[in-house]
């Protein structure tokens, strides 16, 4: 049967892979995964031999819009032989993945069968081991430019998760992380406004390899600039008033007293890790497990019983948006060890219904009784019961989306702006604060191709190189290759639009001089300059 199937697999491959991904796994005609793990290759070569890497087109120098649209374009193929494909990726499908969206446009612009199965995300490891109450503080979720750029609006007392704060202020491709520390500054400014400076948040590295620990670092939005940087990091900020529970870092393999796990939407999208506790624990359940029927029916943590075998209690969708971190506070005041274990949310569910990425299209989800800040300006989801608003979709566990309230209802969806406002003053800091630190980025990359002059105090060197990139662009407009341009009065532009032209990098040179002067008339330090130049006297 022709199709495409989207897959994720889950952040921590094959553990959390959910058994209705491993079915289609099994059936698909034609495998296709992006990843350089060679272990994860062969265990995928196991499920189906019928594998293809596509991390062959990759190379050097080449753009990744170019590449990932190669990818996207060989899974077209598939289907036009009249074959099932299924795309493969780590976490969820569309948690910041590229050639998955390009692929699911592609097939539904084409008019081919298309599913895509939720994974277990970043984001809900991130609960999972944080512990954090999204049932009952709700999420915002955006990436960090998001915030400077579109001047969401934030409310105190639900948790933040911000994408890529390390790369912030990077479009380079070969970015050193936190290296444009100006941005990241301008990021924990704007944060301070809502949580204030002394508010404690944390910034997050959720492993996929056995080789390098999940990691749980916390800091203070006004330290939030100088705490070094690993490219991983994603930032979880604490509503007002949060009291968080101890980070869960131990390995995942390590016994406890009580589990507490997510079942998913469908008891097909529980994970293997999750599958593989049936056998050894005593199993309760927050709802009826037809599937199950050796598991006790259970509504409050008093009815677990005293004794000491390890017991598993299941929870709809994902622990930490169904009730799970009540449970664990109990556990914790009663000396019990206790993990919880990531699932497949609801919120999951609505990535694929829609579809979007939340990381780069944003979402926020909130309790019942909530009303989301206005205005609107990432896509909502409203747990029911909510009032009906003009233009909304309801959305259900089973359902999907629909005009008028299922009988399963769960939720009410709420697309975000199309185009989102541009409010960009927070952005513009952020250019200010860091321009220097972008001059030095650029002369790493560029200064082979420039001839520059050298002065032993950063405020001369700026002007001694402003003077420098002036004269040389003055000379190529007398000449008749960049004269012609400036007839149409568009010389700068073609000279942005053209990197490797002689010109461009004095073009560049100037407009980053001028910005760090500006910069540093306003109080920016000029430090990275200075040692830059010490290093390359």
């Amino acid at each position: 049967m022709t199709k495409l199937s989207v897959v994720g697999l889950g952040l921590r491959c094959p553990e959390q892979t959910s058994q209705r991904c491993l079915e289609t796994l099994r059936q698909a005609d034609r495998v296709f995964l992006i990843s350089d793990n060679l272990e994860k290759q062969d265990w995928l070569r196991q499920l189906n031999p019928n594998f293809y890497n596509l991390m062959t087109h990759y190379a050097t120098g080449k753009p990744r819009r170019d590449t990932y649209q190669e990818m996207a374009d060989q899974v077209l193929q598939c289907l036009q032989a009249g074959q099932h494909a299924a795309l493969v990726s780590y976490g969820h499908p569309l948690v910041f993945c590229d050639p998955s969206r390009l692929a699911i446009e592609q097939t539904a612009r084409a008019g081919y069968p298309l599913e895509i199965l939720p994974g277990v995300s970043s984001i809900d490891c991130l609960l999972a081991d944080l512990r954090v109450d999204a049932q009952n503080y709700g999420l915002q979720i955006y990436e960090g430019h998001d915030l400077l750029l579109h001047g969401l609006v934030l409310d105190p007392q639900c948790s933040q998760i911000i994408f890529q704060v390390p790369s912030l202020g990077d479009n380079t491709g070969g970015w050193i992380p936190g290296r444009f520390r100006g941005f990241i500054r301008a990021l924990g400014e704007r944060l301070i406004e809502v949580f204030g400076q002394d508010h404690e948040v944390v910034l997050y590295f959720g492993s996929n390899s056995p080789d390098r620990p999940t990691r749980a670092d916390r800091c203070r939005l006004k330290e939030l600039h100088e705490v070094e940087m690993i490219s991983e990091y994603t930032l979880w900020v604490p509503p007002l008033g949060y009291q968080s529970l101890p980070a869960d870092l131990r390995p995942r393999d390590e016994s406890v007293q009580l589990e507490l796990v997510g079942s998913g939407p469908r008891w097909a999208d529980r994970t293997s890790e999750t599958s593989q506790l049936l056998d050894s624990h005593q199993i309760y359940s927050l709802q009826p497990l037809p599937e199950v029927p050796e598991a006790r029916l259970i509504q409050s943590f008093e009815e677990l019983a005293q004794d000491e075998h390890p017991k598993v209690v299941f929870f709809p969708a994902h622990p930490c948006n169904s009730g799970g971190v009540d449970w664990a506070r109990r556990a914790q005041a009663a000396g019990l060890s206790y993990r919880i274990r990531p699932g497949i949310s609801w919120e999951d569910g609505v990535y694929c219904d829609v579809p979007l990425d939340p990381g780069l299209l944003g979402f926020q989800s909130f309790p019942p009784g909530s009303r989301p800040p206005e205005p609107i300006n990432l896509a909502t989801m409203l747990r029911l019961p909510a009032e009906t608003r003009p233009g909304a979709q309801y959305w259900g566990p089973t359902s999907g989306f629909a005009d008028q309230a299922q009988p399963d209802s769960l939720a009410l969806y709420l697309p975000g702006p199309t185009p989102r406002p541009l409010e960009n003053t927070p952005f513009l800091r952020a250019l200010q604060l860091s321009a220097v630190e972008r001059l030095v980025s650029f002369l790493e990359m560029h200064s082979d191709r420039l001839v520059l002059q050298k002065n032993p105090s950063a405020k001369l060197w700026l002007h001694s190189n402003l003077q420098l990139a002036g004269r040389e662009i003055r000379e190529a407009l007398a000449s008749t290759d960049l004269s012609k341009l400036a007839e149409d009065g568009n010389w700068s532009l073609y000279l942005l639009d053209h990197p490797e032209h002689p010109m461009a990098p004095y073009l560049l040179l100037r407009m980053r001089c001028e910005e760090a002067l500006e910069s540093s008339a306003k109080g920016v330090s000029l430090e990275p300059l200075v040692q830059w130049i010490k290093a390359n006297r």
